[in-house]
C-alpha cells in the first residue's frame, strides 16, 4: 500500500487536517494535549473503496523536534505540505520542504489550510507564492489545495485529491529484501514486544525469522498487524506493527532495523555526497553533525576530502561516526546541527564502508569526474574506489534485487566502465594499471611466486592469478613450481621437466630437427612453442624446430664460407650444413631474417 505524510510550521494545523480526514486524533501522548502542540509522530488511516488502506502519519512541526520529524517522513510516499493562510510560507516550512527533497519523497500536495481566515484574494496570494517556491524543484506544478480542517471546507476535495496523486505513483518495490526501522516498541500485557513501523523493500511473513540490527539477533515474527488488522504478511509501503518473539522490549529502541537479508553495512566511516540547504553558512571541516536516517538519528564529524575547502554546494564528503550503524549505497539521510534542532543539510551514503588506506587516492582521483546521482552511479564509484568486487558482495550490499544488480552491471560492462572476470567486477582503469604494476613485479624479481608478485604490485592474489594468466597470454612467461620467469631470466635449470626433455630430444636430433605439423602430442607441441618463445630453440617457418645450439652451428658454418669467397649458393650452403633442400632454404630465409645474409639472384652475401 502506501503512506501519507504530514510536514510543515507548527501550529499550521496538521493534526487538525488529519483529524478532518480521518476521525482520528493523532496526538496520543498527554503532554501533547496539554500543550495543543505535536511531539512525537502520530497515525491514522483512510480507507478508499477499491483501493485499500492507505497509512497517515502526522510529524511534528517545532524545530525542536525535527528529528522526529525525519523519523516520521522518511518512508512516506506522498507528502502534504501544510500552510496556514494567515501565516504563509515560514521558516519551518522551508526546512520541512527540503527534507522531503533530501528524503527523495516521489509526490507532495501542498494543502493551504485555515481558508476560512481569508477571502479568495489571500487564497490567492498564498497560492502563487506556493508555486513561486516550488518552481525549479522536482515538486513543480504539484497540486495546491486550500481547506479548513476547522469548518470542513475542502476536505472531502482533498481525500479525492490524495487519491488521485496516490494513483499516479510508482508500485511500491519487492525486491525480497524486506526492512523496517523501527518507531515505536511497547508491550501490551500478554503479546510480549511490538515494534511498529513502514514496512519497505519486501514482505514480512508470519512465523519467520528476521534480523534485528545492530544487535545481529535473530527472533521470530509471531504476529503482524496494520491499523489494527491481523494480516498473514506484511506488504511494501504499510504501517506494520509486528509482534517478535524471542527478544524482549529492552533490547529494542526507535532506529533499530528489522530485516530478512541483511543488506546493510556495518560501519562507522562512510562516503556521501551531501548538499547544503540554500542560505546555510559554510561547513568547514572537522565539523561535528547529526544524521538522521530512518528512524535513527547518529552523531559523528563531517570531513571534507580536501581539508582546506569548505562545504558548499553538493559534493563528496566523509562523515566518521561515534559509534557503528548500518548504511547500504543511495541512502537518503538529513543532516542536522547536534542536538538535532536546526537542519543544516542532507544528501545520500555513497561508499557505505570507507577504508582511507586503500580508498583515499583512488577517491581522490575519481570524485572530481563523477557525476553521482543513479543507483548505477554509486555502484560504479564503490567499484572504482575499491579497483575491483566480488559479484556476491555487490549483490549483498544493495537493496535492489538480483535481477535489478545484474541489469546495472551489465550496462556498465557495455559502456566499458568494468571488466567481468569469473566471480569478479573489475574497474577498467583499475584493471589496466595494475596489469602493468603486476607485470613490473614480475620483471623486476627472479622466479617470484603469487605472493611475492601480489606484495610487489599492490594488487590483491585473487586478481594476480586472474591477471598473470592474461599476461602470459601475450608475454613470454614461464610458470615452474608455482614460480614465474621471464624470457630473460629462464635457464634450462629453471625449466620444466618436460620442457627439458623436449630440448634434449631436439639437441640429439641435431640437422634433423623436427617437424612441428608431425608432433601429435598437444602438451609437446605448446611446450616446443614456449620453448621457442624462451629461445631455447628456433623455428624457421613455424613448421621446421632446431635446437639453438644446433642453429648457431649451422650460422657458423654458413658464415665462414664467406672467408674464401664473396658469394655462395644453395648447394654450398646445403654441403656444408648437410642439410636437404627442404631444409636448407628455409635455412637460409631464417638467417636472411635474423639479417646475417641477404639474397642476390641465385647467390647469398653477407649482410
Amino acid at each position: 500500500m502506501y503512506i501519507v505524510g504530514t510536514s510543515g510550521h507548527i501550529d499550521h494545523g496538521k493534526t487538525s487536517l488529519i483529524r478532518a480526514l480521518t476521525g482520528i486524533d493523532c496526538d496520543r501522548l498527554p503532554e501533547e494535549k496539554e500543550r495543543e502542540m505535536t511531539i512525537d509522530i502520530g497515525f491514522a488511516s483512510i480507507d478508499y473503496p477499491r483501493f485499500g488502506t492507505v497509512s497517515i502519519v502526522d510529524v511534528p512541526g517545532h524545530e525542536r523536534f525535527i528529528r522526529n520529524m525525519v523519523a516520521g517522513a522518511w518512508g512516506v510516499d506522498i507528502a502534504m505540505l501544510v500552510i496556514a493562510l494567515d501565516d504563509g510560507w515560514m521558516l519551518q516550512t522551508e526546512d520541512h520542504f527540503r527534507v522531503l527533497q533530501l528524503l527523495g519523497i516521489e509526490r507532495i500536495i501542498v494543502v493551504i489550510n485555515k481558508s476560512d481566515l481569508g477571502d479568495d484574494e489571500m487564497i490567492s496570494i498564498v497560492t502563487d507564492d506556493v508555486k513561486e517556491k516550488l518552481a525549479g524543484t522536482r515538486y513543480e506544478g504539484s497540486d495546491i489545495k486550500p481547506v479548513s480542517a476547522k469548518t470542513g471546507q475542502g476536505i472531502a476535495e482533498l481525500r479525492d485529491l490524495v487519491l488521485e496523486n496516490l494513483k499516479k505513483l510508482a508500485k511500491a518495490a519487492d525486491t525480497e529484501k524486506p526492512y523496517m526501522y523501527v518507531d515505536r516498541v511497547f508491550s501490551p500485557r500478554g503479546v510480549g514486544t511490538v515494534v511498529t513501523g513502514t514496512l519497505k523493500n519486501g514482505i514480512f511473513r508470519d512465523n519467520e525469522n528476521v534480523t534485528v540490527l545492530p544487535a545481529s539477533k535473530e527472533v521470530k515474527i509471531k504476529k503482524i498487524e496494520s491499523h489494527y488488522k491481523e494480516l498473514q504478511e506484511g506488504v511494501p509501503s504499510q504501517r506494520t506493527a509486528l509482534n517478535l518473539g524471542g527478544i524482549a522490549m529492552e533490547e529494542l529502541r526507535r532506529g533499530n532495523i528489522i530485516c530478512r537479508s541483511n543488506f546493510f553495512t556495518a560501519t562507522d566511516d562512510v562516503i556521501a555526497i551531501a548538499k547544503l540547504l540554500g542560505g546555510k553558512k559554510k561547513v568547514k571541516n572537522n565539523t561535528h553533525i547529526e544524521l538522521l536516517t530512518g528512524t535513527d538519528s547518529i552523531t559523528g564529524k563531517l570531513i571534507l576530502l580536501n581539508e582546506n575547502d569548505t562545504l558548499q554546494g553538493e559534493t563528496l564528503v566523509r562523515i566518521r561516526f561515534d559509534e557503528r550503524n548500518y548504511f547500504y549505497p543511495g541512502q537518503p539521510f538529513v543532516l542536522a546541527n547536534p542536538g538535532g534542532y536546526r537542519i543544516i543539510g542532507g544528501g545520500r551514503i555513497v561508499i557505505p564502508r570507507f577504508d582511507p588506506h586503500s580508498h583515499r587516492k583512488g577517491l581522490k582521483s575519481l570524485a572530481a569526474g563523477m557525476d553521482i546521482k543513479t543507483r548505477e552511479d554509486f555502484i560504479a564509484l564503490n567499484i572504482a574506489v575499491n579497483g575491483w568486487m566480488l559479484r556476491e558482495n555487490i549483490h549483498a550490499f544493495l537493496p535492489a534485487s538480483k535481477r535489478a544488480a545484474e541489469k546495472i552491471l551489465t550496462d556498465l560492462e557495455q559502456s566499458g566502465s568494468i571488466l567481468s572476470r569469473n566471480d569478479y567486477v573489475i574497474w577498467n582503469d583499475w584493471y589496466t594499471e595494475s596489469k602493468t604494476s603486476v607485470r613490473r613485479a614480475v620483471n623486476s624479481l627472479l622466479g617470484p611466486n603469487m605472493k611475492e608478485i601480489s606484495d610487489r604490485s599492490g594488487v590483491a592474489m585473487e586478481i594476480c592469478a586472474i591477471l598473470m594468466k592474461e599476461i602470459q597470454k601475450d608475454d613470454v612467461l614461464l610458470e615452474k613450481d608455482g614460480r614465474f620467469f621471464t624470457k630473460d631470466s629462464v635457464t634450462e635449470d629453471t625449466l620444466t621437466a618436460a620442457k627439458k626433455k623436449v630440448l634434449d630430444e631436439l639437441k640429439l636430433q641435431a640437422g634433423d630437427g623436427i617437424e612441428l605439423e608431425r608432433v601429435t602430442d598437444d602438451i609437446k607441441k605448446k611446450d616446443i612453442r614456449d620453448l621457442v618463445k624462451l629461445g631455447f630453440l628456433v623455428s624457421l617457418d613455424g613448421n621446421i624446430i632446431y635446437h639453438k645450439q644446433v642453429y648457431d652451428e649451422m650460422i657458423n658454418k654458413i658464415l665462414e664460407l664467406f672467408s674464401t669467397r664473396d658469394k655462395i649458393t644453395v648447394p654450398e650452403a646445403k654441403d656444408a650444413v648437410g642439410l636437404s633442400r627442404k631444409y636448407i632454404l628455409p635455412l637460409l630465409n631464417r638467417i636472411e631474417n635474423d639479417g646475417l645474409i641477404k639474397r642476390l639472384g641465385d647467390f647469398r652475401v653477407k649482410a
